[in-house]
């Protein structure tokens, strides 16, 4: 208050631009730079990131590129080194087990729920993007195959309407992002993973909910398994 008046609604708003636009460039950092390392294009795991070089590609300065950093150590992606920078994370094989065991069992409940319900506008929505992540297949644009196929595994939750199970799907896949992507790089996943959402979208347009439950849930464990193999040959 200045001179016993309030502040307008006008002035207020203006304050709150400069913060909204912080924000908008934060989150976009960092999706940037996700995506850099989901395509490989920083190095592989373990490799350090050169942020000044970072910095200079995307056209900022260090400090929005450290405080992505520090967002993508929170999703598994990177590893913060004291002194030291920062690295492209190595999870570990346990560590890679647990967390697609988990979102495997996740999605499996998600795909019975909706196949028993049955909607045919959520069927609707899932074929339209299961046939544009086919045709990606067939044209072998692997990017575009990962983002609706990543696509596809968040709408199956969405669908739900259940927002506890969403929060938590949305964390766990943020962290599998890297190996997922990585999974479909080997020719012979990535053809076992299109046969597999073909039978799961299959199943649930038959109504059957154990079927396409299970399909789900041992796609994922593949998934996993795949990486694990990349780690380890």
């Amino acid at each position: 208050m200045i001179g016993g008046l309030e502040d307008s609604p006008l002035t207020t708003e203006r304050h709150s631009e400069p913060k909204k636009m912080r924000r908008g460039i934060h989150e976009e950092t960092c999706g940037r730079i996700r995506d850099l390392i989901l395509s490989n294009q920083l190095g592989s795991e373990t490799d350090r990131i050169d942020e000044v070089a970072l910095a200079q590609q995307l056209g900022l300065s260090r400090t929005p590129v450290r405080e992505a950093l520090k967002v993508l150590a929170a999703e598994g992606l990177v590893e913060i080194l004291p002194r030291r920078g920062s690295r492209i994370r190595r999870p570990s094989s346990a560590e890679i087990q647990d967390l697609f065991a988990v979102i495997a069992s996740l999605e499996r409940m998600a795909a019975e729920q909706l196949t028993t319900a049955a909607d045919p506008n959520a069927l609707k929505t899932l074929r339209n993007l299961h046939d544009q992540m086919l045709y990606a297949f067939r044209i072998k644009d692997r990017d575009s195959y990962f983002q609706l196929n990543h696509s596809i595994h968040e709408t199956i939750i969405e669908l739900t309407g259940n927002a506890q199970l969403q929060r938590t799907h949305a964390e766990l896949l943020a962290r599998a992002r890297r190996p997922r992507f990585i999974a479909i790089t080997s020719e012979e996943r990535w053809s076992e993973s299109m046969r597999e959402h073909d039978l799961l979208m299959q199943a649930m347009e038959l109504g059957q909910a154990l079927f396409a439950g299970q399909i789900l849930f041992e796609h994922v464990l593949k998934t996993g398994s795949a990486y694990i193999e990349h780690l380890d040959p």
